[in-house]
């Protein structure tokens, strides 16, 4: 038993596998029966996270490239799942449990996994068959495919619910430890290349793994084969760490005296949901909704409380775009007495912190908005007007890129550099010639560009060698003592110096 666990002690693994896989196929029931997988990005070679038990009857393989999937079955279809979907799946998946425990951990890195406090269930349900059906329907009830064990020592219940589906409670810690032993390692949701190290060496189960020593598997695996030793051996065990509970965001706005005019009432309203946004910034959440309860300053035996409700487009932090609604909401309410109190429930979202940026500042880019501005130009300068550069295959640097017209934008894609970073050269459209090197005073050679300080090449660069158009050009780079970095070559042919461009 691990370090910390009380003998007896329970502990509940509610697991909602490939959760993202889940989603996808929850949001397009059409796909029921078809091939379907998760892939991490919309590339082609993309690699798969998930894919369905229709979708590995063709081969396909989580680790495998979306291209290569599409090769395999022609009617796959493909979804990238983004990460504030996961995370809104996992908050949502968490109030659902929360009636059933009153310690839930959410395993974030592991999303769909959640472990449960199962003490004091009994008395509530008569026993835990009863409470791990109950947990089991629920999901069921929300259209989720999960599985809800109930043993003793996590990393073993974590094995066995790797591989059970519906409620399930071991009996005995022996016969945990024997079922765990059983489970094989590709359904623990390993990475593709641990799982193929392993079956090289004809290791495919948990009580397999267990026997080798855990010094040789750091060094020969990596640090993943040594961590997934440790936390199925017991030793990187950890208590129960459960999120608490977020109570619902209430409002209140007192209206002294009391009111009927929409414009003062939406200004009282402004000032209290710029407060609760700056509450909500702070936990990266956002607004869906907004449930009004208006009191009334009406005698009794009349309408005393009216209730509405609005709803966003998507989840927002804009102030004005929800006074805006509200606005729209309360002028078709025709309110029988004055208001002298408002509560508001707010119903909201997490969100990524990208998101939340946006709303401070950050614009997001109106690629629509762009092609409309193209558009215009093109109409008043003509088709040519806009253009881009193109790569091309060329020996010589003005002749490796042309530019041609274009009708629409895209956003960047921020690549990773590989090694050192390039050298990013401005190219002058014609080279510029140099004067001949002076044998004195050599260091008014460049002009205004300063002394020559250090020349680095040649690099030499030659075209046309195969007809007329000859080129033969050793290119340097020049440091100056003013700190700027020219790209120069001499012509041979021509027996002049020449600037190519800078370099930043």
């Amino acid at each position: 038993m691990p370090d910390g666990a009380s003998a007896g002690a329970r502990i509940a693994c509610v697991d909602v596998p490939a959760l993202a896989l889940q989603l996808v196929i929850r949001a397009h029931p059409e796909w029921d029966g078809d091939p379907v997988v998760v892939v991490e990005d919309d590339r082609p070679l993309a690699p798969i996270v998930w894919a369905n038990r229709a979708a590995r009857t063709h081969k396909i393989r989580r680790g495998m490239s979306f291209a290569q999937a599409k090769a395999l079955s022609a009617t796959l279809h493909a979804e990238v799942v983004v990460e504030t979907a996961l995370e809104g799946a996992i908050d949502a998946l968490f109030d659902v449990l929360v009636p059933y425990s009153p310690s839930i951990e959410p395993v974030l890195v592991q999303p769909g996994l959640f472990w449960l406090d199962p003490r004091g269930m009994q008395t509530l349900f008569g026993n835990l068959e009863r409470w791990a059906a109950r947990v089991h329907e629920k999901l069921c009830a929300q259209r989720f495919i999960a599985s809800v064990v109930v043993g003793h020592v996590r990393p073993r219940v974590f094995a066995i619910a790797c591989v059970k589906t519906g409620p399930f409670v071991v009996s005995s810690e022996p016969e945990e430890q024997r079922l765990a032993a059983r489970v094989p390692l590709d359904r623990l949701g390993i990475s593709p290349r641990l799982r193929d190290d392993m079956a090289l060496l004809e290791v495919h189960t948990v009580g397999e793994l267990l026997e080798l020593p855990v010094a040789q598997l750091r060094v020969r695996y990596g640090s993943e084969a040594a961590r997934l030793h440790d936390f199925l051996n017991g030793k990187s065990w950890t208590p129960l760490l459960p999120r608490i509970p977020v109570p619902p965001l209430c409002l209140s706005l007192e209206v002294d005296p009391p009111d009927d005019d929409c414009a003062r009432l939406l200004f009282g309203l402004k000032a209290v949901l710029h407060d609760a946004t700056a509450r909500l910034t702070a936990a990266h959440q956002a607004i869906v909704a907004l449930d009004l309860t208006l009191q009334l300053d009406a005698p009794s035996g009349t309408e005393r409380e009216r209730r509405e409700r609005i709803e966003t487009a998507a989840p927002t932090l804009d102030v004005p775009q929800l006074v805006d609604l509200l606005r729209l909401r309360l002028a078709g309410v025709d309110l029988p007495a004055r208001v002298e109190h408002i509560s508001v429930q707010v119903e909201v979202a997490r969100v990524h912190a990208r998101q939340i940026a946006l709303h401070h500042g950050k614009k997001p880019r109106d690629l629509q908005a762009a092609a409309r501005a193209i558009a215009r130009l093109r109409a008043s300068l003509g088709p040519e007007a806009v253009t881009r550069a193109r790569l091309c295959e060329a020996y010589l640097p003005e002749a490796a890129f042309r530019f041609e017209p274009t009708r629409e934008l895209q956003l960047p894609r921020a690549l990773a550099p590989a090694g050192e970073l390039p050298l990013v050269r401005r190219l002058y459209p014609v080279p510029l010639p140099l004067p001949p090197v002076p044998t004195h005073e050599p260091e008014a050679w460049l002009g205004h560009h300063g002394a020559v300080a250090a020349m680095f090449g040649p690099y030499r660069v030659a075209s046309g060698w195969w007809g007329e158009g000859k080129h033969e050009r050793d290119y340097h780079f020049i440091e100056t003592r003013t700190g700027e970095l020219l790209w120069i070559f001499y012509d041979r042919a021509l027996r002049r110096w020449f600037v190519q461009g800078e370099v930043d």
